[in-house]
């Protein structure tokens, strides 16, 4: 008899729609960035079978920026929940704008293990061969405060030099270098893959230094969250670091790479032979698990104070980072690899 009046309720409360809970709506998840196929933020979801919780419990907008300094401000107008942060953009991000963020993963790291190391770069017939030679020109700059702003910044320390006294800034957005190099209205700057390889085989131009010669082996860029937005929705961002640092891992698995670099040839518009680069050692470092290097980070973060990018220092562990997530997303990939 009880059971009969169980079963009766049940049928009840299923006949009113109202009385049963619908399924939350998926997690929307702005996110940050500027640079391609650098970053790769926005292929890592063009490939659904290999995502097991995309539009169940997230979704993904990806959000572009020129460069990591100008996601400061968006973050802060809640215009995007994560952002491609570099050190110093993190640092100005708690102490200018307080920001209340977490480091949350790895996006990619600079001259590591033989790895790729950001260029800047000359052209052959400039003259230019020493930083010294660089006095009285004009140096593009993707975004001030940018993660190759600041490595540029800390090359020109360590020979003396200072912005407006020794040489003049030039903000260009990154697709336009290597055109201002080649018109003479930049004397030197920041060229990514796949274009560095590119004007290097020309014979046109040349390396005058790398990132790394500059800071050493840097955590370039990283993932960067609002504290507040983390703990709001932990469990689908569980869901999301999993699928997440499952689609890196298949991007970058050697078996995948014709593939993978076909996807991210189709979203830039290029031919996949332009990006001979990616997924070699001729590209940049990027940790299997997506978990940041936190030591390589706080040196990036002092560095910028010793500039005096910053106005002051950060200590970045333990109250900036949060790797709760790719390290569950690291258990649940080798728990079931698939």
């Amino acid at each position: 008899m009880q059971f009969a009046k169980l079963l009766t309720a049940t049928a009840l409360v299923a006949s009113i729609g109202w009385a049963v809970p619908a399924a939350a709506e998926p997690v929307n998840i702005r996110i940050g960035w500027s640079t391609m196929p650098g970053h790769m933020i926005p292929v890592l979801y063009l490939k659904p079978e290999i995502l097991q919780h995309y539009g169940t419990s997230y979704t993904v907008e990806p959000v572009r920026f020129r460069g990591s300094s100008p996601q400061i401000t968006a973050m802060a107008a809640g215009e995007i929940d994560m952002g491609a942060f570099g050190a110093l953009v993190l640092a100005l991000a708690v102490n200018n704008a307080r920001q209340d963020v977490k480091v949350v993963a790895d996006i990619i790291q600079d001259g590591i293990d033989g790895k790729h190391s950001e260029t800047f770069m000359v052209r052959a017939d400039s003259g230019i061969e020493t930083v010294e030679d660089l006095k009285g020109k004009r140096v593009g700059s993707n975004a001030i405060g940018s993660a190759s702003d600041t490595a540029m910044r800390a090359m020109f320390a360590k020979h003396d030099m200072q912005d407006k006294r020794d040489f003049t800034i030039v903000e260009v957005a990154f697709p336009n270098i290597p055109p201002m190099l080649d018109e003479a209205k930049i004397d030197m700057g920041p060229v990514l893959q796949p274009m560095s390889s590119a004007l290097t085989e020309s014979g046109n131009y040349r390396t005058l230094f790398t990132a790394k010669d500059a800071l050493g082996p840097s955590q370039l860029v990283f993932l960067a969250a609002k504290t507040d937005f983390l703990e709001a929705n932990r469990d689908q961002l569980n869901d999301f670091f999993e699928d997440h640092v499952r689609a890196v891992r298949w991007f970058t698995d050697p078996e995948n790479r014709e593939e993978a670099v076909q996807i991210i040839a189709t979203f830039m518009q290029q031919s996949p032979d332009t990006l001979t680069h990616l997924f070699t050692e001729r590209d940049y470092f990027r940790d299997p698990f997506m978990i940041p290097n936190i030591e390589n980070l706080q040196n990036g973060v002092d560095v910028a104070v010793e500039l005096g990018l910053a106005p002051t220092g950060l200590t970045v562990s333990p109250d900036y980072v949060d790797l709760s997530f790719v390290e569950e997303a690291k258990r649940r990939i080798e728990a079931d690899p698939q």
